[in-house]
């Protein structure tokens, strides 16, 4: 036979170990089932927790949304108060240039030529308010 470096295949299978009598275990493995309930039941306190929670949860949304509504309207006022000041501060303008064109010195010449009176300026006086 020549020798070759190829393995040789053994086909031994190991076989299990098998106490002897005198070798048996000293204690047996005790299989214990337990049942496990599906859930678990609440306590009452729990439930009023809950319901307390649930309470205020609600309460916070009805105070949130009213909330809401409250800043909602104070901006529309806002917008309402804001759009009459800028009413008055227009017709305000419009009324000053109304009077410094009535007050104007050359109206006052020509009012006073067409009912026959003379503007002599030592005697006019502004008066401002």
């Amino acid at each position: 036979m020549a020798l070759n470096n190829l393995a040789r295949q053994t086909t031994q299978t190991p076989q299990p170990f098998q106490a002897t009598p005198d070798e048996q275990p000293l204690h047996k493995a005790a299989t214990r089932t337990v049942k496990l309930p599906k859930y678990l039941a609440t306590s009452k306190f729990e439930k009023c927790l809950l319901l307390v929670g649930s309470l205020m949860v609600v309460t916070m949304m009805v105070w949130l949304v009213s909330l809401k509504i409250g800043v909602s309207s104070a901006q529309q006022r806002l917008q309402d108060v804001n759009t009459q000041i800028t009413t008055l501060q227009t017709k305000n303008t419009n009324k000053r240039q109304e009077i410094n064109e009535l007050s104007n010195r050359s109206r006052l010449e020509k009012i006073a030529k067409k009912d026959g009176l003379s503007l002599s300026n030592n005697q006019i006086r502004n008066v401002n308010k």
